[in-house]
């Protein structure tokens, strides 16, 4: 019996030695991590893990949401595609007063889907790097005459007539992508022309700002303008204003998110300043050439 409480006292007290040490080693690691996690190096490091982390979230939500936006932009011109065949098909083709009517406004929508594709793919193109920006000496004026003349049958229909630069200053030319600018042109007075009421003035002016390095661009129309709370996200992909009224005039809702990647790949930003029934006005500004 002696023997057996010997064994076990020995036991007992190698379990309480084991369990001494195993809590100093413990402690010692702890202060060590302590030590190590409390220096700035790290503090610095997890910040930045943090913060890639929550921009993966971010990039993957947007990629989500805009992958949803665009379902939703196809799905309405498909579906009306679809019900204007299904109807032609159905025995309407016979009517010669619905067939053509309705084959046009079938090819309207197809056109529509066409544009959505070819501006998601653009925007695609210009924020994965796959237009490369090569800024060259681009005149100004000869840019607006080529974009204005390929609108002006638009502009025509509503009676919008363009006011261009004072003439001292139509031989100004800016270092630019001519294929961007050219976009960013034609996006901004398409705009201009369909969110205007018949027989208004769209006009475009530049100047050299100060310090003579740059060319400040404005164009204004005076159309419906855009309430204060819409402005923040008016470069947003697929975001709109009026959603009927941009439907009805065949915009993709990319068009100024275009403008944005495209400026912000020459280094630049643009504003927007607008009324209600007063107009609207854009502004951006790009190198002068020397």
């Amino acid at each position: 019996m002696s023997f057996l409480c010997g064994i076990v006292g020995i036991l007992a007290a190698g379990a309480l030695s084991w369990g001494i040490w195993e809590r100093w080693r413990r402690r010692r690691l702890e202060r060590a991590l302590h030590e190590k996690l409390g220096t700035a190096d790290w503090e610095r490091a997890i910040a930045t893990l943090q913060s890639r982390l929550q921009q993966g979230e971010a990039a993957t939500y947007a990629q989500q949401a805009f992958l949803a936006a665009l379902s939703h932009e196809l799905k309405t011109p498909l579906a009306i595609v679809l019900g204007y065949l299904d109807t032609l098909v159905q025995g309407a083709w016979k009517d010669s007063q619905v067939l053509l009517p309705f084959l046009e406004k079938a090819l309207a929508q197809v056109h529509r889907m066409n544009a959505l594709v070819q501006d998601t793919l653009l925007l695609a193109q210009i924020q994965s790097g796959g237009w490369p920006i090569q800024p060259e000496a681009t005149p100004l004026y000869p840019l607006l005459e080529e974009v204005w003349s390929e609108l002006e049958p638009l502009a025509r229909t509503k009676q919008i007539a363009l006011r261009n630069p004072p003439h001292h200053l139509q031989d100004l030319a800016v270092e630019a992508d001519p294929l961007a600018l050219r976009k960013i042109f034609k996006n901004l007075l398409e705009n201009a022309i369909q969110y205007s009421p018949e027989g208004r003035t769209v006009s475009v002016s530049w100047e050299l700002t100060r310090d003579q390095k740059s060319v400040k661009i404005a164009i204004q129309d005076e159309g419906y303008g855009i309430p204060a709370e819409h402005l923040p996200r008016i470069f947003d992909r697929f975001y709109r204003v009026d959603k009927s009224r941009s439907r009805q005039s065949g915009g993709t809702g990319l068009g100024l998110s275009i403008v944005k990647e495209l400026l912000e790949a020459h280094g630049q930003s643009i504003f927007v300043e607008s009324q209600v029934d007063k107009g609207t006005r854009f502004v951006f500004t790009l190198p002068a050439c020397a």
